[in-house]
This record gives structure tokens, sequence and C-alpha cells, in this order.
């Protein structure tokens, strides 16, 4: 909802700017890092209940160039699967920022060591779950509306970092995407055919997995900024660590049985 209303109108206006100029897609991912720096540093060093307010603005920022960034480079001609890669990269430094900060504030009641477990929790949590649902939402995007992403696109060229990063990133998709595989040995020949086989084929993907791309925003960043905001708030910015370990978590687990049943579903009918 906060995508719909908020941040992308926003992200739109900024790109419809930024494209005029010579800043590049990664460039605005890079600035985004920074907004959410501001936005934990403002949640661990303002006073009350000013802190909890200014962080939630910052944050905001975040997400509105978080979005302008793969707007931008689709718009001018740049997406690219390293382009990919690097909104990534700054979407995981980006959040790490937030559990720093909250992690420092946490640390004052509970002792640094009981704060970094938690933490580190939370953050490996969040690590599985994003994948899960960013793969949800361009596996979507690609049965869909025909868009590729690095899944599909990801080449051996780039240094042996970049490799890497995208190695790991493909594989946990993969795991976040059960019955995909054999999904795509059914599904690529009729889509290959054209006509009303590619169009059978999206609808059919469309009418089952809609639902889930929606009700899986939940493990998106906004939700989040949401909750580090609510628990700054209310003074127990724990609560934002345990709610990912548990809620998020239990979200992520009924996701994935969800995309399972419905993978399998469209194997059926299509295998035939």
């Amino acid at each position: 909802m906060t995508n719909v209303w908020l941040i992308h109108p926003i992200s739109r206006r900024v790109v419809d700017v930024l494209a005029k100029t010579a800043i590049t897609p990664n460039q605005v991912s890079v600035a985004s890092v920074f907004f959410a720096a501001a936005g934990a540093a403002s949640f661990a060093a303002l006073p009350w209940p000013v802190s909890a307010f200014a962080g939630l603005l910052l944050l905001i920022a975040w997400h509105v160039l978080d979005g302008a960034d793969g707007d931008l480079a689709r718009r001018t001609g740049r997406a690219s699967p390293i382009g990919e890669l690097v909104d990534g990269v700054c979407d995981h430094a980006s959040q790490a920022c937030v559990y720093v900060g909250l992690g420092w504030i946490v640390a004052r009641n509970m002792g640094a060591a009981g704060a970094v477990e938690l933490a580190l929790a939370a953050a490996a949590s969040h690590f599985i779950q994003a994948n899960g649902y960013e793969t949800g939402r361009k596996t979507y995007r690609r049965w869909v509306y025909g868009a590729a992403w690095m899944r599909q696109t990801q080449s051996q060229g780039g240094n042996i970092f970049q490799r890497l990063l995208g190695g790991l990133y493909i594989g946990l998709s993969k795991l976040m995407a059960p019955g995909e595989t054999r999904l795509e040995q059914v599904l690529e020949p009729k889509l290959a055919e054209g006509g009303d086989a590619a169009s059978a084929v999206r609808e059919a993907y469309r009418r089952a997995h809609v639902f889930i791309v929606k009700r899986s925003g939940l493990l998106s960043s906004n939700s989040r900024t949401l909750a580090a905001f609510v628990a700054v708030l209310v003074k127990h910015p724990a609560w934002f660590f345990i709610y990912e370990i548990t809620v998020l978590n239990g979200v992520l687990l009924a996701v994935l049985a969800a995309r399972a049943v419905r993978n399998r579903g469209l194997v059926a009918r299509f295998a035939g």
C-alpha cells in the first residue's frame, strides 16, 4: 500500500528529474545507503520522540531512491545484471545501517553481547526473507510480463567478487522458488510458441501467484521500516528484531509453501 500511494509516485517524479542528468542508476543506489544510514543515526542519536519521526522520514527517502534506481536504469537503457547486483548489495547495506542503529539502542538496555546476538539473528533472517520477497516479485514479473532478471541474464563476465555474489544470490533464490526448475521446463516451450499458448501461460501464472505476491509485501523493506518506527516510538527497539525472527520467518515459510503448491498446480495443468 505504501508503495502504491507514496513511494512509487515520489520515485517516478525523482526519475523524471534524474533522467535528464548524467547521474547513473548505481550512483542513486549508493546515495540511498546514505539516507538509510542517516535514518538509523536519527533513531539512535536524536531525542525521543523526534528520533522516531526523523528516522522514519529519512528511511522513506531511502525507499524512494531504492525504487528510483531501477526505474532510472530501465528508462535510460542502462539496466544490467551488475546494476541489479549493486542494487541488492546497497539494499542489504542500508538495512545493516538500520540494524546498527537499533542495536546501539538495544545495547544500552541489555548489553552489547545480547544486542549483537539479537541483531545478527534478525539480520540473517532478513537476508533470507528479502531474497524470498524479491525472488517472488521478480519471478512474477518474468512470467507475467516477460521481464528478465538476474537468473536469466547473468553471464560469466565480471570479476570474481561479482560472480561469487551473483552465484550466492541466484543459489538462494532457487531455494525461495520451490518447484520453479520443473516449472521452467514445462512453461518455457509454451512461451516459445507465442500467441494464445503464451497468453494462457501468463494469465494462468498471474492468477495463481498474484495473491501471494501481494501478501508477501509483509517481507518488504517498507513494512520493516514501519515496524522499526513503531518499535522506536514505543521505546522497545528490540521488538523489531524479535518481530523479524518470529513473525516474518513464519510469513516466509507460509509464502514458500503457497508457492510450492501453486507451482505444482501449474506443472500439472501444462505438462500434458
